[in-house]
């Protein structure tokens, strides 16, 4: 094994946790992936954690708290630590002298903690809303907490600012300033260790390390001239030795710890300057309550270990309240939303300048505090039963302010949210289904740890490269099922690795993938969730994935796997279902409750006023349909899981209607201006449709509404196209469809619902232009991703249009040049609108998407790529530079 690989190993085997604990009260058993699922939801961000017992059988997977977990500290930063607080040098020889290690002061010691309090509780202060600011239960967070305990000899400095989450703490204490540094460990004196100009500090490669190709090609060589460069080494040692005898520099026996501020930052320089230990408690309003610990904090802790690692845990189970009631009731606990407890084990010098007297501590935060609104109290000030009993008269605040007069508020709330409603009822942006209908196919919101797994699968299928392996010709059938296979089941493999090393290599051996069905359904659930909340995101991950588990499904390879990794996806109907609050979405408030809030030309005002009528309504649902089985902050969750889908329907149809609203009123059927005939005949300028202007103009309108149905639909049709993609019954075969290999796929599901959105569409326009075939499952579109796909860029197509509109008046009128230029190039600002618009109405539906009537043309899949066609000739237009002009840089995003 090559030495760098050693090391890398190594390395990750020590950020492996260490020290976790069996998790208390779990009798249900359950699999393997159960455990995995459920120990990654726990603590996504240690990835590392083994789940295999030590001391378990083999193939027996126990479960552990894996947000009780040890990190190795780097090394530069733990030289520093055992010198500074142990006074120990790393070498015991008879030359060296007594190290000496450079301290910050008590004073600036306790000055680089309470700064770090000081900007956490500024970045709270200045978050929290103004009304809340004010309020008299809000102060009590102003107010830094101290105690000394002569007992334990430990100082606490508690403060409610923004605190730590996980990472922050990881990231910012677990690798400290002196991690940066260079592996030679402590300083010399007169500067030897030092790297020379232009020498990188971190690079520790042994110069004799050469490649074995060229240590076998010089070996014959180094045979030959062995005596000589031995006789020649053995002269140049005797004269160094002589040389180093004569001039002996007692400076290089100094040894030097540099612990202050500038070298290993201001956490790590207090500990050193004030003692032993140190403990970190800290709670951020996006994360829970963790603990931080490094040194030594007990008696009987063993000095030569205690600086090598950092310990991090999370004393309550996920998502518990800060509260006195939950056993928080200490004068320095963290209470609330947020707050950080620093607690350090003083030293003995720390202990003799009167750090455990209070009344001198006073004096010396005061002179701290001093330039600040903050303020502090103290343990034995007499105050601590009103500091413990402040964060529960907060909440209580806060709920006053969120709900000003309760139910009896409530109530004239919901009047005068009816009256909201009822104003907006005949708006046309509304989605045609109601929101009971809407949330069969609306994705529930990811959580934060589910989140976090998104990041892992995302990370999978980009560095996989599984369709490009698969989708080719093979000579026999058996050999693509040997590459699928070796695909999937790499992809299983790896997404397990990362989450645990042990049971990824259990896996490899057993190949049982069966145990951790659970896992990867869960897993891919998440991935295919988080696309249809997004269908803008993820379009070359999903596309793989979705291939992916297309093939797992097969009746080729699942019966290899031993397991579905189908499994349904969590709607927010589904999830009210299950807690018996089906109901919600029936009520009359959960329009406004879920309304996405759009500016449209709007004052103030009336946003603000639309704004709070929605919080209300919020509120009053919450607090109307909250039970046992489904709480306040579930229904929360549901909300705006449906608002969410409001905003994606409004940023997608917006466009939509605003286009319409364009043909509308600068065209008319039964009207043709001068020059502004949207009449096409075949053949010319690339048409393959003959129109006349009244036609044309409704084959226009009626593409557009299509589009427009298409959209507010495209959560169901994302439904049914999972299900025919993944149907285990309908199999597709790999085609050459003339745009390379494609999988073609029969889409039953996907077509039904088609048909009905067309019909529903030629029942509300006059009369219907042109063919109405949907291609599905042919070569024009082989299956219901590409389908699907093609559906998603609507917006990415009409939106650079709406844009370069809209904003080519607002540069006109503030740049008097450019308004010039328009008038004097194009015949000013309402002609090169209409020009534009006339030439995208005319050419964008004139049919030159294939070569026959039936493939394309006019029917429903060709009127997408004749505007594709159309966005493709832009650049050839004469109106081109005003879409530069006004910020135009293309119809399609970045790929991802």
């Amino acid at each position: 094994m090559w030495k760098g690989d050693r090391k890398a190993i190594e390395s990750v085997q020590a950020l492996e946790p260490r020290g976790n604990k069996p998790r208390r009260g779990c009798d249900r058993k359950e699999s393997s992936g159960d455990h995995l699922y459920s120990l990654i939801m726990d603590s996504a961000e240690a990835p590392s954690a083994p789940l295999l017992d030590e001391g378990a059988e083999e193939g027996i997977l126990q479960r552990h708290d894996v947000s009780d977990a040890v990190y190795p500290l780097p090394e530069p930063l733990v030289r520093r630590l055992r010198g500074g607080v142990l006074l120990e040098a790393p070498t015991e020889t008879a030359q060296t002298k007594q190290p000496v290690v450079k301290r910050e002061s008590t004073d600036q010691a306790l000055e680089q903690l309470v700064g770090n309090s000081i900007e956490a509780v500024d970045a709270m202060y200045f978050a929290a809303p103004p009304k809340l600011r004010k309020h008299p239960a809000f102060q009590h967070r102003l107010c830094f907490r101290v105690r000394a305990d002569t007992d334990s000899k430990t100082l606490s400095i508690t403060d409610l600012g923004a605190g730590m989450t996980r990472s922050d703490l990881i990231n910012s204490l677990g690798i400290g300033r002196a991690g940066l540094m260079s592996k030679s460990g402590p300083n010399r004196k007169n500067g030897k260790d030092k790297p020379e100009d232009g020498e990188d500090p971190l690079d520790t490669t042994d110069e004799e390390e050469f490649d074995d190709d060229e240590d076998d090609e010089t070996e014959e060589g180094d045979e030959e001239m062995e005596g000589d460069d031995d006789n020649e080494e053995e002269t140049e040692d005797e004269e160094n030795n002589t040389a180093n005898e004569e001039t002996e520099d007692p400076i290089l026996e100094e040894e030097i710890y540099d612990c202050r501020t500038s070298e290993v930052g201001g956490f790590y320089a207090a500990l050193v300057s004030l003692g032993t230990g140190i403990k970190v408690s800290t709670k951020s309003k996006f994360d829970d309550l963790y603990e931080f610990s490094v040194g030594l904090l007990a008696d009987g802790d063993d000095p030569k270990t205690a600086f090598d690692s950092f310990r991090i845990r999370r004393p309550k189970e996920e998502g518990s309240k800060l509260t006195v009631e939950d056993g928080y009731d200490q004068f320095q606990d963290v209470r609330g939303d947020s707050g950080t407890c620093i607690t350090i084990r003083l030293n003995e010098a720390a202990v003799a300048e009167g750090l455990l007297d209070e009344a001198k501590l006073k004096e010396i935060f005061l002179v701290l505090l001093e330039t600040t609104q903050y303020t502090v109290a103290f343990s034995k000030d007499g105050q601590a039963e009103e500091i413990i009993q402040a964060s529960a008269k907060e909440q209580e605040a806060l709920a006053e302010l969120e709900m000003p007069k309760k139910d009896v508020d409530a109530l004239e709330a919901v009047a005068d949210i009816e009256l909201g409603s009822e104003k907006q009822e005949d708006d046309t942006s509304r989605s045609y289904n109601s929101v009971k209908e809407r949330a069969k196919y609306i994705p529930l919101r990811l959580s934060l740890s589910q989140r976090k797994m998104l990041r892992l699968v995302e990370a999978t299928m980009t560095c996989c490269d599984y369709t490009t392996s698969v989708d080719r010709p093979f000579k026999t059938a058996v050999r693509r099922t040997h590459e699928q296979l070796r695909g999937i089941t790499s992809v299983l493999r790896g997404l397990v690795t990362a989450c645990d090393y042990k049971a990824g290599q259990k896996l490899l051996s057993d190949e049982d993938y069966s145990e951790y069905d659970h896992f990867f359904r869960q897993m891919f659930e998440i991935a295919r969730r988080h696309k249809i909340m997004n269908p803008e995101k993820m379009r070359t991950e999903y596309g793989k994935l979705i291939y992916l588990l297309q093939d797992a499904v097969s009746p080729s390879i699942s019966p290899h796997l031993g397991f579905s990794v189908k499994g349904p996806i969590e709607s927010v109907y589904k999830f009210l279902e299950e807690k018996d609050g089906l109901d919600l979405l029936s009520d009359k408030l959960i329009e406004t409750a879920t309304e996405e809030i759009l500016a449209l030309r709007k004052t103030r005002a009336v946003i603000d006023r639309e704004i709070k009528q929605k919080e209300r309504a919020v509120a009053v649902l919450k607090k109307k349909y909250a039970t046992r089985k489904l709480t306040p902050d579930e229904i929360h969750n549901c909300l705006y899981s449906i608002c969410d889908n409001n905003s994606f329907l409004n940023s997608n149809r917006v466009p939509i209607d605003k286009i319409i609203d364009y043909l509308t009123t600068h065209f008319s059927a039964d009207r043709i201006e001068e020059r502004y005939s949207l009449s096409i005949v075949s053949g010319e300028d690339g048409a393959r449709l003959s129109h006349s202007h009244e036609r044309q103009y409704y084959f226009a309108l009626q593409s557009l509404t299509l589009w427009r149905d298409i959209i507010d639909d495209m959560f169901r049709l994302w439904a049914m196209a999972e299900e025919d993609l993944l149907s285990e019954s309908v199999t597709y075969s790999l085609q050459d469809t003339g745009q390379g290999m494609q999988r073609v796929q029969q889409c039953p599901r996907t077509y039904k619902a088609m048909q009905k959105i067309l019909t529903r569409v030629q029942s509300k326009v006059n009369h219907w232009v042109g063919s109405s075939v949907i291609h599905m499952g042919d070569h024009n579109v082989p299956n219901a991703l590409s389908f699907i796909d093609k559906y998603t860029q609507v917006p990415r197509i009409l939106n650079p249009i709406v844009s370069c509109l809209e904003n080519l008046e607002k540069i006109c009128e503030k740049d008097e040049g450019i308004r010039q230029m328009v008038d004097d190039g194009f015949g000013g600002l309402e002609k090169v609108r209409k020009d534009i618009l006339y030439d995208f109405f005319k050419s964008a539906f004139d049919g030159s998407g294939a070569d026959n009537f039936y493939d394309a043309g006019s029917c429903i899949d060709g009127r997408m790529t004749s505007a594709w066609n159309w966005c493709s000739q832009l650049q050839e237009k004469p109106f081109y530079p005003i879409f530069k002009l006004t910020g135009f840089v293309g119809f399609d995003g970045e790929f991802k």
